[in-house]
């Protein structure tokens, strides 16, 4: 019923019916926390997006909230920002090299923002995706970033975040890291988690196919599987995409054991010299400048460069909402 919710640990509470209720019906003795309290709908079922352990702290969340309503600048006025306060030379040191783990994505953010400050959306809930509201040299930007493995809760996450910077006509950026997983299927409860993680992914894509706001992609690690493209890859043609130089951009890891499930393939037979040939081709066609030498992206940024990349890319964005037109143009016929 509302855009963003807000709740005070030890004092908000929601439930349809209260602890006496419960006892009456079941016979349980439960608390009103464990009920409907502050962790359990901002940690379990993300009914609320922001927690605080004080009212004063609720008001000030309120405060950065409106924040974010995105009204617009005076015409004229001058755009005052803060730099980072770690330096964003030191994010060639952070560039993610081992794509088996993923790396703390807030390190990177850490040294993007102005002030290093950053308003995080849902911050308990689906802790695998992280997203939210930062400045960029001034412009406003929400924030898509990876954190591991693409989860039902963050991808839901995720469809909220976006659907919410689309109806306040804000720019999102993505920061592209996914983690390659190849695990089977072993029961019954593994196949509908994993189908409710699929469906939820779907979401996801329909939401950020939909979204009619300008969308800025950057791959800082791994761009691999389904995950690549509930996170606005190549496929959905974001405004502006950009690879680091450790990136890889391929459907499968080239180190991942892809193999040992082609091996149970009853039809399928191959050598292991052919094997070995295919990955080895797999890991040259699957690096950034690969990508890049084909046009399928806008380039190979340096890490430390990142932050003013992206500002220019917000000033062209801003730049071209500025030229607005007033009607419908038809086109110059010249005799």
């Amino acid at each position: 019923m509302v855009d963003e919710s807000i709740i005070i640990d030890n004092i908000g509470s929601m439930f349809l019916a209260g602890p006496p209720l419960v006892k009456a019906a079941t016979g349980e003795d439960i608390s009103v926390e464990e009920l409907g309290g502050a962790i359990v709908h901002s940690r379990v079922s993300g009914g609320v997006d922001y927690i605080t352990s004080t009212e004063e702290e609720a008001y000030e969340r309120v405060r950065n909230v409106a924040m974010t309503f995105n009204c617009g600048q005076c015409p004229g006025e001058s755009v005052k920002y803060d730099e980072p306060l770690y330096s964003p030379e030191e994010l060639k040191n952070l560039a993610p090299q081992n794509y088996e783990c993923s790396l703390d994505v807030k390190l990177i953010l850490s040294r993007l923002f102005d002030g290093s400050r950053f308003q995080e959306f849902k911050a308990e809930y689906g802790t695998t995706l992280v997203t939210g509201f930062a400045h960029v040299k001034g412009h406003l930007i929400g924030l898509v970033a990876s954190n591991g493995e693409l989860t039902h809760q963050a991808s839901l996450k995720g469809s909220n975040f976006v659907n919410l910077c689309s109806h306040r006509n804000i720019p999102i950026l993505f920061l592209l890291n996914t983690v390659p997983k190849a695990s089977q299927c072993t029961s019954l409860a593994q196949a509908e988690d994993l189908g409710r993680r699929f469906k939820a992914q779907a979401c996801m894509m329909a939401t950020i196919a939909c979204a009619e706001v300008p969308k800025i992609t950057l791959v800082i690690g791994g761009c691999f599987g389904n995950d690549s493209y509930a996170m606005c890859g190549r496929s959905f043609d974001p405004n502006f995409l950009f690879l680091w130089p450790n990136a890889r951009v391929a459907l499968v890891d080239c180190r991942s054991p892809f193999a040992d499930f082609l091996e149970e393939d009853e039809n399928f037979c191959m050598d292991k010299s052919t094997l070995k040939n295919l990955e080895k081709k797999l890991e040259n066609e699957s690096t950034a400048f690969y990508s890049s030498a084909r046009l399928w992206d806008d380039g190979v940024i340096l890490p430390q460069n990142s932050r003013e990349v992206i500002a220019k890319c917000l000033a062209i964005i801003k730049q071209k909402e500025s030229q607005t037109l007033t009607r419908q143009q038809q086109p110059i016929l010249r005799m």
